[in-house]
């Protein structure tokens, strides 16, 4: 089973792929909303649409994938937050 498969069966959903900052920018804002989060090393494999950077002379090792998980505890908190 490939890694992505097996982050997605623990319950981790997929966010996107990026570089820093912007990798630590949204870890910092998932976490402030409840969220677990972690980054994965970003992979060619995992995008067609991503080959161009993450295949890249130079480029390789730059790129994280955020994966967050923790969802059903903020709909939870929603459900207590309203008002009627």
């Amino acid at each position: 089973m490939e890694r992505r498969e097996e982050l997605i069966e623990a319950g981790w959903v997929r966010r996107f792929t990026a570089e820093e900052p912007r990798l630590s920018e949204m870890k910092q804002y998932y976490e402030s909303k409840g969220l677990e989060v972690r980054i994965e090393a970003g992979t060619p494999e995992e995008d067609p649409d991503c080959l161009g950077c993450l295949g890249a002379e130079g480029r390789q090792g730059r790129y994280g994938t955020i994966y967050t998980r923790g969802e059903e505890a903020l709909e939870e908190r929603r459900a207590d937050d309203e008002l009627f």
